[in-house]
């Protein structure tokens, strides 16, 4: 099924939940020089209460919430896919949010979910 203008009208409002769950310099951050892709050596210079460990879950919360939406089928996934590249933020970030989950084992599944989907889709048949 094709996507629908009511598809592109959720997509826009997605977008603007965006900069009210993840600070605007968060994407620069996370695709910086600075940024550490190691959980350890995040968490080492990044811990929780800095900027950057809020950068990283507001993104992440994003993501998550968008995973949620997908997972439950409310919102076409060829258009999510079209628009948003969820696993190459996976792979900046999956090193850190799969080991935030040693304190809440259900963090940032649909992410992650959501991400595997779009590789698997991506590889050609």
């Amino acid at each position: 099924m094709a996507a629908t203008k009511e598809d592109a009208q959720l997509v826009v409002q997605i977008a603007q939940l965006g900069s009210q769950m993840a600070d605007p310099k968060a994407r620069g951050f996370i695709w910086g020089d600075s940024f550490v892709a190691d959980a350890k050596g995040f968490f080492e210079k990044y811990p929780p209460g800095t900027r950057e460990w809020d950068y990283v879950g507001g993104v992440a919360a994003w993501y998550e919430t968008i995973g949620t939406l997908w997972k439950h089928g409310l919102i076409d996934e060829e258009l999510l896919f079209d628009w948003l590249y969820a696993a190459g933020v996976w792979e900046r970030l999956g090193p850190i949010l799969v080991a935030m989950r040693e304190a809440s084992p259900a963090l940032w599944t649909n992410f992650e979910a959501m991400a595997e989907a779009q590789v698997k889709r991506l590889k050609p048949a």
